[in-house]
This record gives C-alpha cells, sequence and structure tokens, in this order.
C-alpha cells in the first residue's frame, strides 16, 4: 500500500532547498525527494516546486491573489498591519511574511478550531489533498466566488502550520524563493530519474510540462529522446542570444544564416488537414487573435503540409513595413471586436523555422536541413516564409544589416546552419544583432502615482533584473508608453499591489517590460551599483514571463563592454 506523502513533508524539502546556497546539494535534495514520490504525486510536486499551482497546459487558474490572502491572514494573527508592513520592507519575501504572521496567531473561532474538547487535531494534508483545495478554489467563478474562496482558504489555514502557510502563499503567488529555478528541477529530474541531463532537456522541450516530463522519466522502458512533437502541444521555444558585433558572430561560428530580426509576437502555427492553431512562446492559445493567419491556409496547402508546426514571429504590417510589437499586443489582451482589428492592422506570420512535418520530427536535423525542409512550403496571403541566406563574407552581412534597418526590421539574427533546436538559450547557436545598444527585459516591482499630465496613473515604473532567487532594481521611467498602455498598466498593476506606499505600490514581479536605455552608469542609489540612464519602455511583454527577466550578470557585462568601447574611443 503506497503511503500519501504529507505536504508538510515537500515544504521541509524546500527549507533545506533555501538553507543552502550550493546548487548542487539543492539538485540533490529534491532529486531524493522526487524518487520517493508516487506516479499521483509526482507531478504536483514539480510544479509546486516551480511555483505553479497546475500544468501550464491547465484550463483551470486559482485566480487569488496578494491582497486577497492578506485579507485571509488578518483574520488569523495578531500582528498589526504596521508590524506586517514592516516585516515586508525589511524581506520583500510574501511567503515568509504570511509564516510570520500565523507564528503569532488569534485564537481560533470555535466553529473552526480542531482542539476543543472531543476532537483531535487533524492528520497534516497530502500533497494530493492540496492538490484538491487547489482544483476547488480554481472551480469558484462568478459572482460571490471571490467570497468563497477566502472561506476555503481560512478553513485550510487554520488546520495548517506556519511553514505550510508558507508554502500555500508561495504557490498561488508563483514565487517560491528558494533560488531553485526551472533548469535546477530539470537537473534533479535526471538524477532522480538515472536519466541523462542532455535527455531530460530534449523531453522538456517537446512536452512542455514538469509533471509529464517527471512521470516519462520516471518510466524506465521510455526513450526520452523517441518523444516526437505532437500538434495542439506547444513546445518550448529556442532563443536567441545578444550580440555586440559581426565580428564577434562570425568568430563564434562561420559560414552563418542570416536573416532579419523581426520585432513581432513569437508564436508557433500548428497544422492538421481540419484545424490551425497559434501558440505564444508562454505556450497559450492565442489561435482567436489572428484569425486572418488562421483562415488563410486553404485545405489543399494543409493536405500537402499535415500535420505540420511551423515556428515564426507574427507582425503588422503598414505598407509592407512592420509596425511595433505594442501595436499587435493589444490583439492578445482583445476579448471582442477582433475583426475591426483585422481591417485597421491584419497581421502576418513569417516562418523561420519547421519543427514538425509531414507528421515527422525534425527536431534532429540540423538548422540547414530544416531550411531545406521549409523552402518547400506553400505560402499564403498571411503566412510568408522569411528570407535567409548563409553567409561567411563581413561585408556582405553588413550590407544585409543595413537593409533590414532600412526595411524596418530591428536588425539580422545569426545562426549557425550546423545547430540543433534547443529549448531555451543554449550556448551561441542562435544571436541576435541589433542596431542599437541591446534593450533589457526587466520587471516591474513598484511603480509611482504620476503627477500633471499622468496625475490619476501609475506611471513612474520601478525597473528589476533578476539576481539568484529575487530582483535587483536597476532603473525607473515613466517614458516610452501611451495613455492606453498607461490605462492598462495602472489597472494590471493595482491587481498585483502587495503594499500600499507614500509614493505608490510595490507589486508583484510579474509584467514583463523590454527597455531601452542610452547607457549604464554607477549609481549608489541601488545595490547592484548600476543604474540605466534615459530609460525607456519600447514595449509590455506580455508574452514573457519573469522567466524571461534578464540577469545583473547580463547588466555587469553590457557595463563592462560599454567601458571597453569607451578606452577605445579614448584611444583613437
Amino acid at each position: 500500500m503506497t503511503i500519501s506523502m504529507r505536504f508538510l513533508d515537500f515544504c521541509q524539502v524546500m527549507e533545506r532547498v533555501d538553507s543552502t546556497t550550493k546548487k548542487n546539494e539543492k539538485i540533490i535534495i529534491v532529486a531524493s525527494f522526487l524518487a520517493e514520490l508516487s506516479l499521483e504525486e509526482l507531478p504536483l510536486a514539480c510544479y509546486y516546486a516551480a511555483a505553479q499551482v497546475f500544468s501550464k497546459k491547465s484550463q483551470l487558474k486559482v485566480q487569488f491573489g496578494w491582497s486577497s490572502f492578506m485579507a485571509v491572514i488578518r483574520q488569523l494573527t495578531t500582528r498589526s498591519d504596521k508590524e506586517l508592513q514592516s516585516f515586508y520592507r525589511r524581506k520583500a519575501d510574501f511567503g515568509s511574511l504570511i509564516e510570520w504572521a500565523l507564528l503569532k496567531p488569534k485564537p481560533r473561532p470555535k466553529s473552526l478550531s480542531t482542539f476543543f474538547e472531543g476532537e483531535t487535531e487533524p492528520d497534516p494534508p497530502s500533497i494530493g489533498e492540496i492538490n484538491t483545495f487547489f482544483e476547488k478554489i480554481a472551480s469558484l467563478t462568478g459572482k460571490g466566488s471571490l467570497r468563497k474562496k477566502k472561506e476555503e482558504l481560512l478553513q485550510l489555514l487554520t488546520t495548517l502550520s506556519p511553514l505550510e502557510a508558507k508554502y500555500i502563499a508561495r504557490i498561488i503567488t508563483s514565487d517560491t524563493r528558494t533560488g531553485f529555478q526551472e533548469g535546477l528541477l530539470l537537473e534533479a529530474i535526471a538524477i532522480a530519474f538515472k536519466r541523462r541531463k542532455e535527455h531530460v532537456r530534449y523531453a522538456y522541450m517537446v512536452l512542455s510540462d514538469l509533471g509529464e516530463l517527471a512521470l516519462v522519466s520516471k518510466n524506465p522502458s521510455l526513450n526520452l529522446t523517441s518523444i516526437v512533437p505532437k500538434l495542439f502541444h506547444p513546445l518550448k521555444s529556442m532563443l536567441a542570444t545578444k550580440t555586440d558585433s559581426i565580428e564577434d558572430a562570425l568568430d563564434t561560428f562561420s559560414p552563418l544564416v542570416c536573416e532579419s530580426k523581426i520585432d513581432g509576437f513569437r508564436a508557433q502555427l500548428h497544422i492538421n488537414l481540419q484545424l490551425c492553431k497559434i501558440y505564444s512562446r508562454n505556450l497559450e492559445d492565442v489561435t482567436e487573435a489572428f484569425p486572418e493567419i488562421t483562415g488563410s491556409i486553404t485545405p489543399a496547402q494543409k493536405k500537402q503540409i499535415a500535420p505540420c508546426i511551423l515556428d515564426g514571429e507574427i507582425v503588422g504590417l503598414v505598407e509592407n513595413k512592420p509596425v511595433f510589437f505594442q501595436d499587435i499586443s493589444t490583439r492578445i489582451l482583445r476579448k471582442t471586436d477582433v475583426a475591426s482589428s483585422v481591417l485597421k492592422l491584419p497581421c502576418y506570420f513569417f516562418v523561420f523555422d519547421v519543427l514538425l512535418f509531414r507528421g515527422e520530427s525534425l527536431l534532429r536535423m540540423e538548422l540547414q536541413e530544416r531550411k531545406g525542409v521549409l523552402s518547400t512550403l506553400p505560402t499564403s496571403k498571411h503566412v510568408q516564409i522569411i528570407s535567409s541566406e548563409t553567409v561567411e563574407d563581413l561585408v556582405e552581412i553588413q550590407d544585409r544589416f543595413r537593409e533590414a534597418i532600412k526595411d524596418g526590421y530591428e536588425g539580422l539574427m545569426l545562426k549557425d546552419p550546423t545547430s540543433l533546436y534547443l529549448a531555451g538559450r543554449r550556448g551561441k547557436s542562435w544571436l541576435k544583432l541589433k542596431a542599437t545598444l541591446p534593450t533589457l527585459d526587466l520587471v516591474i516591482v513598484g511603480a509611482e502615482w504620476g503627477h500633471g499630465r499622468r496625475t490619476g496613473w501609475l506611471s513612474n515604473y520601478h525597473l528589476a533584473a533578476k539576481e539568484n532567487d529575487g530582483f535587483q532594481m536597476i532603473g525607473k521611467t515613466f517614458k516610452g508608453l501611451t495613455d492606453s498602455e498607461f490605462d492598462w498598466l495602472t489597472e494590471k498593476l493595482k491587481s498585483l499591489k502587495i503594499t500600499d506606499e507614500s509614493y505608490g505600490v510595490r507589486v508583484q514581479p510579474q509584467v514583463v517590460v523590454e527597455v531601452e536605455f542610452d547607457n549604464i552608469q554607477q549609481s549608489l542609489k541601488y545595490p547592484s551599483g548600476m543604474a540605466l540612464r534615459f530609460a525607456r519602455i519600447k514595449k509590455i511583454r506580455t508574452d514573457k514571463s519573469i522567466e524571461d527577466v534578464d540577469s545583473i550578470e547580463t547588466v555587469q557585462q553590457l557595463y563592462q563592454g560599454q567601458l571597453q568601447r569607451q578606452k577605445h574611443i579614448n584611444k583613437s
């Protein structure tokens, strides 16, 4: 008989992970725990370790924010709001705030108490029982649902220890704060089930689900490299690394595949004989936002290529030149009247890679072979193959770069023709070269109320880069956005509010923005020692998550490169 693993056991394991700074120790601790779990518990533990309530493919959403959580906690703690705010300012960790609050509880109401005469303390809930709780509150929708969710959480927390409550909070708010990132979890799965790391990474790219990955890895009879892409199951995308110059790219590999870099919406197009679907890089189904793309593929074309998965960028064109990403990003948010958006700004899918063709996986093919297959694909008005060529001459690439900028593109993509398709940024197989200083993907951690024309908007945004298991602020800006974007961001940030401050709000780190800047300078204002000069938001990246936020190390590298270029200028 299988003994259910307690949720408390999971929490204690994560506390051990949190207590060490050594990555290998973290991996071994989690690997040992995963190896002991049942088939039912294993995927749940993987989701929770990655601060996910459910699989990213699940339609279930908890939709329960920080402020609602705190409303429940205030019913259970004797600590004052002032004490709670002071603690959070010091720690900036919501889970630890919940644990600390519940270490000083109010007397439990008799109706909720498990300690009055005639009753014994209940057993700690299992991992499966916690999943049942999450499913229950996710199923509550409609009028009065938030009140019911609060009641369910209140009932649960009265039976939990402060430590368990800490991790309930961290999972619901998608922030484990243990320094245990997705990449480490993949390594833990590999060790737990005696798998090669590269095989686990490959399987994760195809499955794009941590729970499914753990289950197939646990099955010793299954060859992970035999897993092939499935239609309507989006893959994790391969990403490019920034490069400063064509010379640096040629030093990395030569010859190289050269393409225009499109300022678009990264997407996958899945096609079978009956249906076409579009998925974002965050694995979300965005098909309904782009009917002109899916509707332009004829039955004859489907028959010629299906089952097929294409990788590319969605872009809006005006007079054959691409518009800014932010001009099409509102399509994803729009729930009604998509037809009018199609008329105002039709979008196009520019294909640069093919991952599945006529039901055959191409993931083990080199890029140059995949490009050969891509060249045979039929095109339509709204589905085009991006122009590419293999070059190795510096002058020729420079000419191509100038042409791309002239045509309204961001710059060039420079790719190793022998590269395999690998999820994430795997080395320097794909490089991106932009016309200006590389932009940074940062997360908003706070915002200030505006003045003058911006009165009523949260419009001075605190920008942070990733550092270990947290974020380091490196600048502020209110520049670059339209009035409608100020409106949208104000409502979004209010929904993510952690605390009210005299100047504005601190928010849950969730909204990713692409930031331009003139340069990076030394600063005593921020702990990182660096600040962005003349920062401005280029676009709100609704297609990216906090996993995509650039690190402090990347900012430091850009700063050092800037210093080296300045030294060169001073010498000449």
